[in-house]
C-alpha cells in the first residue's frame, strides 16, 4: 500500500487494441480525486493510444538499435580498448585510463538534456541527432588514426566524452519510446527479444574486433590481422555507418501525440520532477534494489576473475575468453526467460529474479571448486540484466511525462556504488577473496529481502502534481 493520503493515482481503463482515446478526456475520466489509494497489487490495466502495428514498429526500433549498439560494443563500451590503444602508442597509464574517467564524468549531462527538452515531440529529433553525433565521433577518430596520429590522445578522450553523453541520451529516449509507446505485455516481449538476441551480437562484435586486432578468437578462428593503424581505423570507422542505420531506424518509431500544451523547460518543473523521483516510495525502494544488486552482483566481478587462480590453480588471463563467452551466452539465454516473465507475470518478477540470479552466482563461486567455478561468470552475466528490469519497474512507477527524466536520474545515480570495487579490493587484501564474496552475498540478501517485502508486484505510476 502506498503511504500519503494526498497522493492521487491513475486508474487506467482496459487496453483496447487499436484504441485511440483523447488524452484530455482520458485524464478527466480516470484520475481518482478521492483520498483513497489504489491497491498496487490489484490489476491496473493500461491505456495505450497507439494501435498494434505502431507498437510493433516501436518494438522493432528498440530491438534493432540496441542490437546494433551491442555489435559495436568494443568501441562504445569505453575502457579496455581505449586504454589498450593509448598504452600501445606509448602514453602513460594515467592517460590510458583517462577515457574511462571522462566517460563517467559525462554521465550527468543527459539529465540536463532531459530538463531542457522534455517534450515528446523532440524524441525522434533527439535520437537522430544523437546517433549522427555518435557516428561522426567514430569517423573522426578513425581519420585521426590515419592522418593525424599526434592528435590521437585528444581524439580518443573526446570520443569517450561523446560516447558518455550519447549513450545516456539514447538510453533515456529509447526507454521513453517503450514506456509510452506500448503496453507492458508488449514491453516484456520486446525486452526479452532485445536482451536475448543482443548479447549474441555482442559476441559477434567481440569476435570481429578480436580477429581484426590479433587474428585469433579463442583459438577457434584464425585469420591475418589488420596492421596498425588500419585495425583501429576499421574498428572506429564502422561505428559511422552503424549509427547511420540506427538513425534511419528511428523514423519507424511512433509515439502517442501529445497536446500543444505539453510543458516545456522550467525550474519549477525540474524541481517538481526531482521531488517526485526522490520522494515517491516505490521508486526509492526500486532504486535501492537496483543499487544493492549492482553493488553485490556486478561490482564483485573483478574479484571473481582474480579468484580463478585459487579455484583452478591457473592464471586468470587463461580463462578470459571463456569467461566472456559464459557471461554473454547466459545473458542471452536468461534474456529470453526474463522477458517472458515480464510478459507473463508482473514487473517485479524479473527484477527480483535478476537479484536472485546474482545471489546464486556468488554462492556458486563460494562452494563450487575447479573449472566448474567458472559458471559463476555465466550466472552473474545473466544477473547483469538487473539494470533492464529494475529500470523497467522505475519506468512503470513514473508518470508518462517523467519517464525520460527518471531514466536519466537512474543512470546517474549508479555513481553511488562506483566505489564498491575499491571496497572489495580492500577486503580481499586484508581478509582474502572469499571474504569479499561473503560481503557481496550479504548485500544481495538485503536487496532480495527488501524488494520481496516492500515492492508491490505491479508498479503504480506517480501522477504529476
Amino acid at each position: 500500500m502506498i503511504h500519503g493520503s494526498t497522493a492521487q493515482q491513475e486508474l487506467r481503463p482496459p487496453f483496447v487494441r487499436g484504441s485511440a482515446l483523447p488524452e484530455s478526456n482520458y485524464l478527466e475520466r480516470n484520475i481518482d480525486h478521492s483520498a483513497a489509494q489504489p491497491n498496487p497489487d490489484s490489476p491496473v490495466a493500461e491505456c495505450i493510444e497507439l494501435p498494434e502495428h505502431a507498437q510493433r514498429r516501436n518494438s522493432l526500433v528498440f530491438i534493432l538499435n540496441n542490437s546494433i549498439g551491442y555489435f559495436v560494443a568494443p568501441v562504445f563500451y569505453v575502457g579496455v580498448l581505449h586504454a589498450a590503444i593509448l598504452s600501445s602508442l606509448g602514453f602513460s597509464d594515467t592517460i590510458a585510463n583517462l577515457p574511462e574517467s571522462v566517460y563517467m564524468w559525462m554521465a550527468p549531462l543527459p539529465v540536463l538534456i532531459a530538463w531542457f527538452w522534455p517534450s515528446t515531440r523532440h524524441l525522434r529529433r533527439m535520437l537522430v541527432i544523437n546517433y549522427a553525433i555518435k557516428g561522426s565521433a567514430g569517423v573522426v577518430a578513425a581519420v585521426l588514426f590515419f592522418m593525424a596520429p599526434a592528435w590521437l590522445a585528444v581524439g580518443i578522450v573526446v570520443h569517450a566524452a561523446v560516447i558518455g553523453i550519447t549513450n545516456g541520451v539514447a538510453t533515456m529516449c529509447l526507454w521513453e519510446l517503450i514506456g509510452r509507446g506500448m503496453t507492458s505485455a508488449r514491453r516484456g516481449w520486446t525486452l526479452g527479444i532485445t536482451f536475448g538476441v543482443g548479447p549474441v551480437f555482442a559476441v559477434l562484435g567481440s569476435c570481429a574486433s578480436q580477429l581484426i586486432l590479433s587474428g585469433n578468437f579463442l583459438n577457434l578462428i584464425h585469420i591475418t590481422p589488420l596492421q596498425k593503424p588500419w585495425c583501429y581505423v576499421a574498428l572506429f570507422g564502422v561505428t559511422g555507418p552503424a549509427m547511420g542505420v540506427s538513425a534511419a531506424c528511428v523514423f519507424l518509431a511512433h509515439l502517442p501525440q501529445k497536446s500543444s500544451a505539453e510543458p516545456g523547460m522550467s525550474v519549477a518543473r525540474v524541481m517538481q520532477g526531482l521531488r517526485q523521483y526522490f520522494t515517491y516510495r516505490l521508486i526509492l525502494i526500486a532504486v535501492c534494489g537496483f543499487l544493492l544488486t549492482s553493488a553485490g552482483g556486478n561490482m564483485i566481478l573483478n574479484n571473481l576473475a582474480l579468484f580463478v587462480r585459487d579455484a583452478t590453480g591457473e592464471l586468470p588471463e587463461q580463462y578470459t575468453g571463456l569467461q566472456l563467452a559464459l557471461r554473454f551466452g547466459c545473458k542471452s539465454l536468461f534474456g529470453f526467460v526474463l522477458g517472458w516473465m515480464l510478459a507473463r507475470y508482473q514487473a517485479k518478477t524479473p527484477a527480483l529474479a535478476t537479484t536472485l540470479i546474482c545471489l546464486a552466482g556468488v554462492v556458486w563461486a563460494l562452494v563450487v571448486p575447479g573449472q566448474w567455478y567458472l559458471f559463476s561468470f555465466g550466472l552473474l552475466g545473466a544477473g547483469e540484466l538487473f539494470y533492464v528490469y529494475y529500470l523497467n519497474y522505475i519506468v512503470g512507477c513514473s508518470a508518462p511525462e517523467r519517464i525520460r527524466e527518471n531514466t536519466a536520474y537512474t543512470n546517474v545515480i549508479m555513481i553511488v556504488v562506483s566505489f564498491m570495487p575499491l571496497i572489495y579490493g580492500g577486503i580481499s587484501d586484508h581478509y582474502g577473496l572469499r571474504a569479499s564474496f561473503v560481503v557481496a552475498l550479504a548485500i544481495l540478501f538485503v536487496a532480495t529481502s527488501m524488494v520481496w517485502a516492500l515492492l508491490p508486484w505491479r508498479p503504480v505510476p506517480k501522477t504529476v502534481d
